[in-house]
């Protein structure tokens, strides 16, 4: 089916805004891999629903590539959302190393080194990289979160027999 996997884009492109705005929100976002596998089971989601008013069927590769998309999709808009602000997230890592220190007893040797660390500037090496690795991570959680998506929103293959009986009634142990 050619037509098949750009039904796919549209709910993980949904499902990957969603993970990448709300991993990329301060404090939010130290949950990161949790709103990827949402994104993931999002996308999937959505996807099921589709599938319910069409006569293709839902399988579960449908929810791996899914979520794996919503992953790569998330991790495209967390970077675009991170790079202006990563000023802001050192200062923010700057003082919570600084809190930290105030609590704890001993800290290990060369600690200050991490609160002395200023943004360097851009470079497209380094948001290369980012964007490489954190594609990577996010597609594996979000390839995660669409089988899980898959294993709760699955279509039912119909009626189960919700009763079981023994075959034979002599096959069956007496109680106690």
């Amino acid at each position: 089916m050619p037509g098949r996997e750009t039904d796919l884009i549209k709910p993980a492109l949904v499902g990957g805004a969603v993970a990448g705005i709300i991993s990329s929100i301060p404090f939010l976002h130290c949950l990161c891999c949790l709103w990827v596998l949402a994104g993931g089971l999002l996308a999937v989601y959505l996807v099921s629903k589709q599938a319910a008013g069409q006569s293709s069927g839902f399988t579960q590769g449908d929810g791996l590539l899914t979520g794996a998309l919503a992953g790569v999709f998330g991790a495209i808009i967390s970077i675009l959302i991170k790079t202006p602000l990563t000023g802001y997230y050192l200062n923010w890592n700057k003082r919570f190393l600084e809190s930290l220190a105030r609590f704890a007893d001993e800290m290990p040797p060369g600690w200050e080194n991490w609160t002395e660390i200023s943004p360097q500037g851009w470079s497209p090496f380094t948001f290369f990289l980012n964007l490489l690795l954190t594609s990577v991570i996010f597609a594996f959680l979000g390839a995660i979160g669409g089988l899980i998506g898959f294993s709760l929103f699955k279509p039912s293959t119909g009626a189960k027999n919700e009763t079981q009986t023994a075959q034979n009634p002599g096959d069956s142990q007496p109680g106690l």
